[in-house]
């Protein structure tokens, strides 16, 4: 892969040894390059407007100009681009301020590598999709090339994350655009192979059957990683069998009617960036940073 087509990112956090560790993790598999490298806020917001990244690393505490100054500073001056936070501070106050500022993604330290690799190319692929209209693309809504993501899509969005569903398939937009319908709107649940998938397909160029597929195997897949327990918390009763596509759709779509308030989590609902946690990559042997 030649310089021009890999992912240019700039990283920032008050540990030079980490930034090191951080450079070598990104590019060991040669689709990334760091293009700028920060132990303070101001000189990362410099770097960022010299070198026009895809993607944001950001620790939160980078001395007095920390990495929320950053994130206003961005948008102040309508930066586009992937903004990642990763800081030892788990915190739901900070996890707020930080999307508000317009992070689209925060982790907690200690992270695992290929974790941090899988949503960077998550997220660029989404942004790529949303901000590069193309006739062709399958995730382009009709009328509105320009996508900008609401609060509530945002929301929807970390759900999805945090049950497994990648960004990468395409049951993971057409779920995510069902439950804001359905949010929205309750009646487009009655009938939904006659209404909700049809409208659905026209909004991405494609059929009602193919879209009742894709979530069916995004579902499939959610069942397979962490969506059994995050399904649970929401809703309220563990289910050992999958839910159908409807049911899925209805139990998320009234999750956020009601505020998004889970039944059985200690904090509440707190996912308006999804924050990765220990527990959450338990599965995974090598935490490469702490």
């Amino acid at each position: 892969m030649n310089e021009q087509e890999k992912i240019r990112v700039v990283i920032a956090d008050r540990d030079m040894f980490y930034l090191q560790k951080l450079k070598l993790c990104l590019e060991r598999k040669g689709d990334m390059t760091v293009v700028g490298m920060a132990d303070n806020g101001a000189a990362a917001f410099r770097m960022i407007l010299e070198t026009k990244p895809e993607v944001v690393l950001l620790d939160a505490i980078l001395g007095e100009k920390d990495g929320v100054w950053v994130l206003e500073n961005m948008k102040q001056q309508q930066i586009q681009c992937v903004c990642i936070m990763i800081s030892a501070i788990d915190s739901d106050a900070l996890v707020r301020r930080a999307i508000a500022m317009g992070a689209d993604y925060y982790m907690a330290k200690p992270i695992q590598g290929e974790l941090l690799l899988e949503r960077i190319r998550q997220l660029t692929e989404v942004r790529t999709v949303y901000m590069e209209p193309s006739p062709g693309n399958f995730i382009q809504p009709l009328q509105n090339n320009q996508h900008q993501m609401s609060a509530l899509e945002v929301d929807i969005s970390a759900i999805l994350s945090r049950m497994g569903i990648p960004a990468s398939i395409k049951g993971y937009h057409f779920i995510r655009r069902a439950v804001f319908m359905a949010v929205e709107n309750r009646e487009v649940m009655v009938g939904i192979t006659k209404g909700l998938y049809p409208d659905i397909a026209r909004m991405y160029h494609t059929t009602a059957s193919k879209v009742e597929r894709a979530i069916r195997h995004a579902v499939e897949h959610a069942w397979k990683k962490n969506g059994r327990q995050v399904y649970f918390e929401i809703s309220g009763y563990f289910m050992t069998e999958k839910p159908t596509n409807g049911q899925f759709i209805a139990i998320l779509a009234e999750y956020f009617r009601m505020g998004g308030r889970c039944k059985f989590s200690t904090g509440g609902y707190q996912d308006p960036v999804h924050t990765e946690t220990q527990a959450e990559v338990g599965e995974k042997k090598v935490i490469l940073f702490s």
